[in-house]
């Protein structure tokens, strides 16, 4: 459970600074590549802290292909993102994105065969109300959907869902001994494509969003490594559905607070009402 906590708490501290950038109009692809930099710095930090690089084992083929594929996969995902949110808007984008969840859910049900007890089946059908509750859409936002929204969103939900199913993969495939190998080839294969499509785009270098970025890549770093961590507990095993369940509500709730509390957000009676079932979704899912 405590992974769980850091998992939170550091997809918690992603949002925050990915906010703070956003109030100071810092370029968010400048962010996100910089952040990729200093993740994949840490990873090699780890990897030689491990022994890894001192031992001749190797690395298995699908360690590398996972990597690879993550370091594509996720700021690909960032790209389809900021697509979508310049044509649809962020109210209308980011609530659909939270639907994400439902990749790793289904995976989790279909894929490995979890069973859940009735409480958890219930949670996490209250998780998603919950992340319903809780999304600052609203009707005006629906009249920018177009034709173009019967690709994009499927798509959208489709990357943001793989982006959160990739630790499960790893953790299902990969060896276990090979996870800061894992996530230091995301990182850092992530590093190197970003900054060629920034490199290509030629796009003038922030050095206020560099810095914002290598701070953000601290707390991104360890939200991969606490949440593939929580998914390697005894106490969670064969529960991956109520761990991405948790772990997307209770983000959710910590970053609406925040907003609440520092940034003076709104609070409407359908959010309260989220915050409530988020809060019985997580008790219920704590009974699995």
């Amino acid at each position: 459970m405590v992974y769980l906590v850091l998992a939170v708490l550091s997809t918690f501290g992603v949002a925050v600074l990915l906010k703070v950038s956003e109030l100071k109009g810092a370029p968010s692809s400048v962010v996100i590549a910089s952040n990729y930099v200093v993740g994949a710095i840490l990873g090699w930090a780890f990897v030689l802290w491990d022994g890894r690089l001192g031992s001749n084992t190797g690395v298995s083929a699908m360690t590398l292909a996972l990597g690879v594929g993550g370091g594509l996969l996720w700021p690909g995902t960032l790209y389809v993102l900021t697509w979508g949110i310049r044509h649809f808007g962020v109210a209308l984008v980011g609530s659909v994105a939270r639907l994400a969840l439902v990749v790793p859910v289904l995976f989790a049900w279909f894929f490995l065969r979890e069973l859940l007890t009735w409480q958890s089946a219930i949670g996490v059908a209250a998780a998603f109300v919950a992340l319903y509750c809780l999304s600052p859409l609203q009707r005006g936002h629906l009249q920018a959907v177009n034709r173009q929204a019967l690709w994009y969103f499927p798509l959208l939900v489709l990357a943001m869902g793989t982006v959160e199913l990739w630790a499960n993969l790893f953790h299902t495939f990969g060896q276990a001994d090979e996870n800061f190998l894992f996530l230091t080839f995301i990182f850092t294969f992530a590093m190197i494509f970003s900054w060629l499509a920034i490199w290509r785009r030629r796009q003038p270098l922030d050095k206020a969003a560099v810095r914002r970025g290598f701070v953000l890549g601290v707390p991104n770093f360890f939200a991969t490594f606490f949440l593939l961590e929580s998914l390697r507990s005894p106490l969670f095993a064969d529960h991956s559905a109520v761990v991405y369940s948790v772990y997307s509500v209770a983000g959710v709730v910590l970053i609406f607070a925040a907003g609440a509390l520092v940034w003076r957000e709104p609070v409407t009676y359908r959010s309260a009402l989220g915050v409530l079932v988020a809060v019985g979704a997580i008790i219920l899912l704590n009974n699995f």
